[in-house]
């Protein structure tokens, strides 16, 4: 269903809470994407998808071929971890965010938890961070998450040096996409970094190659403001082209 007679400027769609209607805003942007999910039905709407790609008749059966003990020790792995962190990323997505963190804990200790996972990821993979942080969840909503721009920075260092800048600029944003969809857009290509924000907050970390074809890591936190958030995405935006044109 297209709107009719909104004020609305920006393109946007919104999908009813529990089918699959979809409300649709038109935009004056010349180009814009948005990822909606649609409501599955389960195992029953992946058949009908898989039939359609494969062009074979699917059926659901209710024992595992073979030996069943060995499908409690051997591990099917079904789509690449990045299928998931590059939609977090550019959606901001909290609850994936979460749900991973729990994952891990559930992975490595055989039950899910936040303070559990937390405090064994900050003694050993973390360990070397500037400031030991305050780190509450996995989703970033906690008030009780502190961390300096240090720990952004030695965090995004090591992420490049361990992943390749290739598989960075897959998973983060750049201008234009994103929770960057309306900011950099001139910097296209050039910046790839993660935004955040809550009352009164506003950061984004990230990566930026300069005009002289430098790579910055780079991390803006603007806490306790009361100015309208808009503003202040503006001037860090500002901030970061200045880097981008003397570096």
């Amino acid at each position: 269903m297209f709107t009719t007679g909104s004020t609305k400027k920006n393109f946007f769609v919104r999908r009813h809470i529990s089918e699959n209607v979809f409300e649709i805003t038109e935009g004056n942007e010349d180009h814009k994407e948005q990822d909606v999910p649609f409501v599955t039905n389960g195992v029953a709407s992946a058949i009908e998808l898989l039939k359609d790609t494969v062009g074979r008749e699917i059926s659901v059966i209710s024992h595992l071929p073979g030996d069943p003990l060995l499908y409690h020790t051997a591990v099917i792995y079904s789509q690449p971890a990045d299928s998931l962190f590059a939609p977090m990323m550019h959606r901001s997505d909290n609850f994936f965010a979460e749900q991973t963190l729990l994952m891990v804990s559930n992975e490595k200790f055989g039950v899910m938890s936040d303070r559990r996972i937390i405090d064994t990821l900050l003694k050993e993979d973390l360990n070397h961070l500037p400031q030991r942080p305050s780190w509450a969840d996995g989703s970033g909503l906690s008030r009780y998450n502190l961390f300096t721009p240090q720990d952004f920075i030695w965090l995004l260092h090591t992420m490049k040096n361990e992943f390749g800048m290739n598989r960075m600029k897959i998973i983060l944003p750049t201008g234009g996409t994103g929770t960057l969809g309306s900011y950099y857009k001139q910097d296209s290509g050039h910046i790839y970094a993660k935004t955040g924000s809550l009352s009164g907050v506003i950061c984004l970390s990230g990566y930026l190659y300069t005009d002289k074809n430098r790579l910055l890591i780079f991390s803006v936190l603007v806490n306790n403001h009361n100015a309208a958030s808009s503003a202040i995405r503006r001037a860090v935006a500002k901030f970061v082209e200045t880097l981008r044109r003397k570096y």
